[in-house]
């Protein structure tokens, strides 16, 4: 089986990785509110010049602008991850789209997280359709999309693909049959798993980043209040990095991973996935 790869030189993963093609343009489809004007038409032209190349999701191939709005992400040893929810789903049970901000400790906006599909007919699917699939795309303060996570229906086991700046795969989030835990690999495109996401049966709020049994990062989900905990599916996180856990792509998709969590094991909506509550 050999070990995975390393993704301190991303040779290996050029080979997974250099050749895909790119996806949609950054910044197209603003996903929440919290986004603002697009990016200038310089700055469009130093994207453009970077996308495609190098490994997905590095951030050296990254703008300087959405590397300095990914700061907290690529460089906080802890992140908060707070789930928005309006006073009338709460009151109502009204599911509407999943929508998140991802800060550092001092409040520090690094970025915001909605789900795409909006009108009536994205309601009705999201309350009453059971094969019901989610897109959640993280935007910068400035309007530009960091991240994709893309999570389709399944009928047993969940699964996300999550993509880079750019529209290229940066990895795929697998979740996986264990008897006394409840665990997700985190793999490249070419297959190779490159962390476990493994949460203890006697933690339920707690979930373990391990990439070969070196713990890496903890994801912890933190009482929201008496108010939201009860009428409402709406959750706060937090995201521990250890000083070891360095890699940029690799804390990308623990922040992809903690959203999978989420909508997996914290979201009451029906998602039809028979394991989501084991």
């Amino acid at each position: 089986m050999g070990h995975p790869p390393k993704w301190d030189d991303g040779t290996e993963l050029e080979l997974d990785w250099g050749a895909r093609q790119r996806g949609p343009e950054p910044g197209a489809d603003a996903a929440t509110d919290g986004a603002t004007a697009p990016a200038s038409a310089p700055e469009e032209l130093a994207i453009e010049a970077r996308a495609g190349k190098g490994a997905p999701g590095d951030p050296r191939n990254m703008s300087l602008s959405l590397r300095q709005s990914l700061d907290a992400v690529l460089t906080a040893p802890r992140l908060r991850m707070r789930q928005q929810r309006e006073v009338l789903e709460m009151l109502v049970g009204w599911e509407g789209r999943n929508r998140y901000e991802v800060c550092d400790e001092q409040g520090r906006g690094s970025l915001f997280v909605g789900e795409t599909g909006d009108g009536w007919a994205s309601r009705l699917i999201r309350n009453f359709w059971p094969f019901y699939r989610a897109r959640l795309e993280c935007m910068t303060p400035g309007g530009m999309m960091a991240l994709a996570v893309e999570r389709p229906w399944s009928f047993l086991f969940a699964r996300a693909e999550v993509f880079a700046w750019d529209g290229r795969e940066l990895g795929t989030l697998v979740q996986r049959f264990r008897f006394f835990s409840r665990c997700f690999d985190i793999v490249t495109p070419g297959g190779a798993v490159v962390a476990t996401v493994q949460g203890p049966f006697f933690k339920p709020w707690t979930f373990q980043v391990l990439q070969r049994g070196v713990e890496q990062a903890v994801i912890r989900k933190h009482w929201s209040g008496l108010l939201q905990e009860a009428f409402s599916d709406a959750d706060n996180f937090s995201i521990e990095f250890h000083p070891s856990c360095t890699d940029g792509r690799l804390r990308q998709l623990v922040v992809a991973a903690a959203l999978l969590v989420d909508l997996t094991y914290f979201d009451n909506r029906k998602s039809g996935n028979l394991f989501d509550a084991a």
